[in-house]
């Protein structure tokens, strides 16, 4: 069973599949913490959930969540060819707002859909190569990212946040004590925006330095012209 971590939802693929559609799927729900996939690849049919209808065709994509009722229905003369992920929520904590717009979004249906991930998904499961879980692993985190973005397209998933503001300081302090040879102690405080005490706090929470020692620590690594 593969499992994967994705903004703060822990899933495994319950069940995959794919390949030419030749029997009717009768009406069916999945469990409350189901998600199914379902990635149309070739062929036409009838997809029926919630009551409505939807004519199915290559590049269709529709998620099944909880509860959700549906049925799918191919056609005689040109049966329908699919790939499907059926995943199961094994648990979540500290979900963000793409965890729980997908979470929230029982039931979804768009055309159009690039089919390359899915196909190399099923590609993956099937050839079962070295390494073909973690590949897999990777490829659904992808998937779901790009799903994600069509549920709310408008949405930032990349904006700085702010968790990440050490982060920043410890590359102005790099580049600090890389290039500038000026440096002070009062200098980097102002650069990176907080008191000089607190930046020797971070200096030793960065490097086990002080100001001092890492200033001269540069100076030594520098090669005498």
């Amino acid at each position: 069973m593969i499992k994967f971590a994705w903004n703060g939802i822990e899933w495994s693929v319950a069940d995959f599949g794919g390949g030419v559609l030749t029997e009717d799927i009768a009406p069916h729900s999945h469990s409350k913490n189901g998600y199914e996939l379902h990635f149309i690849t070739g062929g036409s049919g009838i997809l029926i959930a919630n009551q409505k209808e939807y004519k199915l065709k290559k590049g269709d994509f529709f998620v099944t969540g909880p509860d959700i009722r549906h049925a799918q229905y191919s056609s005689e003369n040109a049966p329908l060819t699919d790939v499907f992920i059926y995943l199961q929520k094994i648990k979540n904590k500290n979900v963000n707002i793409a965890g729980n717009t997908f979470l929230n979004k029982k039931f979804a249906f768009y055309e159009n859909f690039d089919l390359t991930v899915p196909l190399m998904i099923f590609n993956e499961r099937n050839n079962e190569k070295f390494g073909c879980e973690t590949a897999v692993q990777g490829l659904m985190i992808y998937l779901l990212t790009e799903i994600a973005r069509i549920y709310i397209p408008n949405y930032d998933f990349c904006k700085v946040k702010k968790d990440n503001l050490n982060v920043k300081r410890f590359v102005i302090i790099e580049n600090e004590f890389l290039y500038n040879n000026q440096v002070t102690l009062h200098s980097l405080s102002e650069k990176i925006g907080v008191c000089e005490r607190q930046t020797q706090r971070l200096l030793l929470k960065y490097y086990g330095m002080t100001f001092r020692e890492k200033k001269m620590q540069a100076k030594i690594q520098k090669p005498q012209s």
